[in-house]
């Protein structure tokens, strides 16, 4: 039944597109190189079948994902440019965001229980504001894996998915660059080679987006107060090879957001800043055909700041994380094997947020800075992966990792197993089980993966995270890879989950205690994903649909009564479309769905005296409007000079200007005649569409 539903959808697509496969001068395959699994195991000649041919299982969403540098120049536009984050949102099991919301959800987890690298430096915010842009330049880098089951043991010390980054990695004989300059932001990059043996690589880009916002809000007459914002951010990659057998790899990452908005009625500036720096160096080494290594060294902080202003009056709300970290691998391939061993050493550095209150006098007690946190996280990992002539790959891996803080430590073993079996040249059977411990963790305020949040490590009264996970996958590739379809339901246990009890403005209190209001529980994720896919053709492109039920349950909340999180979304779907009628021309379009957020809702108030207290009803038991939007871009690529190319784009960013809430206001109303007192709830919106026109230049 799953097969022929899938022909038929399938088909629909190649309907449109049969008569153009034929052709001689094929278009552009931009779905075909777009995502591929992740291979660990390398085949050496071809396989030869007999009777109808059908092409090997390649391109199909099954737990490991992995985008290259070709693909990556490939992927549909937003606001102009190529986004991989914003790609990886298109994929199963990773849920939508909301407006304003930057966070990456995988498979039911918490943005903060994601592992999110960048050339083995850990990355803690990974998208700018307003979720617009991902802080990966992507012209600057190389690759993407995306890890969501059978996650190998050398990953560890977050309890979801992985995001792994790479930079540049292969030499240049000449000078070439890009550069996109555009109405929203603008970025360049720049290759110049060293000798034979070496090269520099830098990208830049800023943003002046709030511009933008500000006069589509003027146009449409919605009269809204828009805020301040700007980004930038810098990557500086340095490559060079010493030999066949060694290569050096120094690279940089320093990325600032500013947002500024001023309150004219109370006269009241607010402003967040916050900065993401990382930096590594990675040493490859192939002392022999059947051997490798590779060691990482690791620099990485994320800082924040949230400000108010008043008059004489301030408040400064501080936090930061500080890494320096080492990784070590070391490889051993044999005939039908491989064996990989290695560890991790990460000192963090963690400062909580704390109010730093200037000129409110004996208004509010003096607070004083809590106590810098540090600890020492560690890890030692062992994978094994066997494949055999059925063909049939097994994966073992062990890893056991700890932590100490404060005089407080915790370890724990972490088992990883995964199954592989391809029963046809072009089919493909995964299983998994995964084991998983966390030890620093983020303290959502907001609840909208904003820089608001902070980090904090495991201590005496917070214990590590865990999950406990598995997932079975079915992939199918049919028509000589034409077209792929593949099904993954998947479940997880959670532990030692942790919620946020308090409200931003209680920090501000002499004896506020941050791990006080800091409570864990439990909680389950589950669901599938399903995606169909048609990878050549004029029309190209992909649908993904996950079905999923995120819950947690505390004690201190309806006494352990099981609830949806704040990020539960039932439904998650995504269509992408690309069509390429001549190879000067390129159109995509992107529709993406998700059910509303959940959030708990006031439903009542009293006032006693002068003061009004709002009653709430069950935790996160009303749901926000469903979110939902259509993107559209056009590209033309001018004829090409040589190396010399250049393009222009025009992209908008939610077309039909539908106006997703970012949050839902609680208002009142009297009516003094009537003496009636009316409680409403209103949907806030940052904006409606936005377009984008940018010029593309490559030599």
């Amino acid at each position: 039944m799953l097969k022929r539903l899938s022909i038929i959808i399938i088909s629909v697509l190649i309907a449109a597109d049969m008569a153009a496969i034929n052709k001689t001068a094929p278009a552009r395959q931009v779905a075909d190189t777009l995502v591929t699994e992740e291979k660990h195991d390398v085949l050496d000649g071809s396989v030869i079948t007999s009777g109808r041919e059908e092409k090997q299982i390649e391109g199909v969403m099954s737990g490991n994902l992995r985008l290259n540098a070709g693909s990556i120049s490939s992927l549909p536009r937003f606001l102009g440019t190529s986004d991989i984050l914003k790609t990886i949102q298109l994929m199963p099991g990773v849920q939508l965001s909301g407006e304003m919301d930057s966070g990456i959800y995988i498979r039911g987890g918490d943005p903060g229980q994601n592992l999110i690298m960048l050339d083995g430096a850990v990355i803690y915010s990974p998208a700018h504001l307003m979720g617009f842009f991902s802080v990966f330049n992507s012209d600057h880098i190389s690759s993407a894996s995306v890890l969501k089951s059978g996650i190998p043991a050398e990953y560890g010390g977050f309890a979801s998915g992985v995001i792994d980054i790479g930079t540049v990695n292969s030499l240049k004989d000449h000078v070439s660059g890009v550069m996109n300059l555009g109405i929203i932001s603008s970025q360049g990059t720049l290759t110049v080679p060293i000798g034979k043996k070496s090269q520099v690589t830098a990208s830049g880009r800023g943003s002046y987006i709030n511009w933008m916002l500000k006069g589509i809000s003027v146009a449409l007459n919605e009269n809204q107060k828009m805020p301040e914002y700007g980004l930038q951010d810098y990557n500086l990659t340095w490559l060079t090879e010493f030999n066949e057998a060694n290569t050096l790899k120094i690279n940089g990452y320093y990325g600032r957001d500013n947002l500024y908005f001023l309150q004219n009625n109370y006269s009241v500036m607010s402003s967040m800043d916050w900065d993401n720096i990382a930096a590594s160096v990675i040493w490859d080494s192939h002392p022999e055909d059947k051997a490798a290594n590779r060691h990482i060294l690791s620099f990485s902080r994320f800082s924040n700041d949230i400000a108010i202003e008043r008059s004489s009056a301030s408040l400064r709300m501080p936090s930061d994380i500080t890494d320096f970290a080492y990784k070590g691998r070391t490889t051993f391939s044999f005939r039908n094997s491989r064996l990989s061993f290695g560890g991790n050493y990460t000192y963090h550095i963690t400062n909580v947020q704390y109010p730093d209150i200037n000129g409110l006098n004996d208004m509010i007690d003096d607070t004083e800075a809590p106590d810098t946190y540090r600890t020492h996280e560690f890890g030692l990992y062992a994978d094994w992966s066997m494949w055999f002539s059925f063909p049939l790959t097994v994966g073992i891996g062990l890893r056991y990792s700890g932590a100490v803080t404060r005089g407080h430590l915790y370890t724990g073993p972490e088992p990883r197993f995964s199954l592989s079996w391809n029963p046809r040249t072009n089919m493909r059977l995964r299983a998994s089980l995964t084991s998983q411990r966390q030890y620093m963790n983020m303290v959502s305020i907001s609840g909208m993966g904003m820089p608001t949040d902070f980090w904090i490590p495991v201590t005496g009264k917070i214990r590590p995270q865990t999950n406990r996970s598995a997932s079975v996958g079915f992939s199918h590739s049919l028509w000589n890879g034409l077209a792929e379809y593949s099904i993954e339901p998947y479940f997880s246990l959670l532990g030692n989950v942790l919620e946020y009890d308090g409200e931003l403005f209680e920090m501000i209190n002499r004896k506020y205690d941050t791990e006080e209001h800091i409570i864990s529980g439990k909680g389950r994720n589950y669901g599938v994903e399903m995606m169909v896919k048609k990878n050549r053709g004029k029309i190209n492109g992909w649908l993904s649909y996950t079905l999923s039920r995120s819950e947690r349950s505390f004690p201190d909340i309806m006494d352990g009564a099981v609830f949806p999180a704040k990020h539960d979304r039932r439904h998650n779907l995504s269509v992408v479309a690309n069509y390429q009628p001549s190879e000067h021309w390129t159109f995509s379009a992107v529709f993406v769905y998700a059910t509303g957020s959940a959030y708990t809702p006031p439903v009542g108030i009293y006032i006693l005296g002068e003061n009004m207290i709002q009653e709430y009803g069950p935790h996160n038991s009303a749901r926000m409007p469903d979110y939902h939007r259509m993107d559209v871009s056009a590209t033309y690529e001018f004829k090409s000079a040589g190396r010399f190319r250049h393009s222009l784009n025009v992209s908008v960013y939610n077309v039909y200007a539908r106006r997703n809430p970012l949050y839902r206001d609680l208002q009142f109303h009297a009516d003094s005649e009537d003496k009636t007192f009316i409680m409403e709830l209103k949907n806030i919106s940052l904006y409606s569409l936005v377009p984008s026109l940018s010029y593309t230049f490559k030599f």
